[in-house]
């Protein structure tokens, strides 16, 4: 029987899938063991084995008491008004386990308040602003990395993962097929301004801390649908906002536990433009 337990076990790490499934699969698993378990039971007491058959029988009221815990949690998504271990089990460790609403609800205000600490590059209106395709070479991938770093030291951009824990980051894998960047969406740094570069006709963008510490991080090729070079005979180009994207990412893994991959960093570019010929 433990062995056809440790089988069904080592089967499931082999597919990534959300921890609250894989404990639902669990309570159906251990629903067998245990009517297995009523079984010896049974058998032992008629054979008048009492000694072991009792000592079953208080295994088999323990673990159902057990499953009666978990279906309830799992498949019902409350906590028993007969659960009375749990708050014991609080006030001898002082660790109150979170519900997935509390969860949720810790992630939401986390991310809340890391979006209320963003910056933007002035206000703008949205029918101003247009999104660009931007290209990051060796060297500037290497700034980008640098200044990413300088600003996780200094605690001016959120790295938690959104906030997500590990079934979090197996839900988000099996919904979109991709991991969790280390860095939180909407992500800005406090400083980043465009510059035409005389030199290799390129738009750069750069960030820093602060205008000293900027450094060349990317290059705009198209605004919207067109060329750079185009859009600026044309038009009057302002950075509007500047977000980080990728870098390190966490995945769910063989065991279904999360690990850390390493990937390059991402800019998303927005401009603010104005037809040269307006007037001011």
């Amino acid at each position: 029987m433990f062995t056809f337990l440790d089988m069904i076990n080592s089967s499931l790490g082999y597919f990534n899938m959300s921890v609250k499934v894989k404990n639902r699969i669990y309570t159906i698993v251990a629903l067998l063991g245990d009517g297995y378990l009523i079984y010896v039971t049974f058998m032992l007491l008629k054979n008048q084995s009492w000694l072991r058959g009792f000592l079953y029988c208080l295994a088999v009221i323990v673990i159902t008491y057990y499953l009666y815990l978990n279906i309830v949690y799992y498949y019902l998504g409350r906590t028993s008004r007969w659960d009375f271990l749990s708050p014991k089990l609080t006030q001898l460790t002082g660790f109150s386990p979170e519900t997935p609403e509390e969860k949720d609800r810790k992630r939401l205000a986390r991310r809340e308040a890391m979006l209320a600490m963003n910056q933007s590059n002035g206000l703008y209106a949205n029918e101003d602003v247009i999104q660009t395709e931007v290209k990051i070479s060796q060297q500037e991938q290497q700034n980008l990395r640098d200044v990413v770093d300088d600003l996780v030291a200094r605690k001016l951009i959120a790295v938690d993962y959104n906030g997500l824990d590990a079934e979090g980051i197996t839900e988000h894998f099996r919904s979109t097929g991709e991991g969790v960047p280390a860095v939180n969406k909407g992500q800005q740094p406090p400083f980043f301004e465009l510059e035409h570069n005389s030199q290799t006709g390129q738009y750069e963008v750069y960030i820093g801390i602060n205008q000293m510490e900027r450094r060349p991080v990317g290059h705009i090729t198209k605004v919207g649908l067109t060329e750079i070079n185009t859009a600026a005979k044309a038009y009057e180009l302002y950075l509007a906002n500047v977000y980080i994207t990728g870098g390190p990412q966490k995945m769910p893994g063989r065991s279904g536990s999360p690990i850390l991959t390493d990937a390059d960093f991402g800019l998303i570019v927005q401009v603010a433009y104005r037809n040269r010929q307006a007037k001011r």
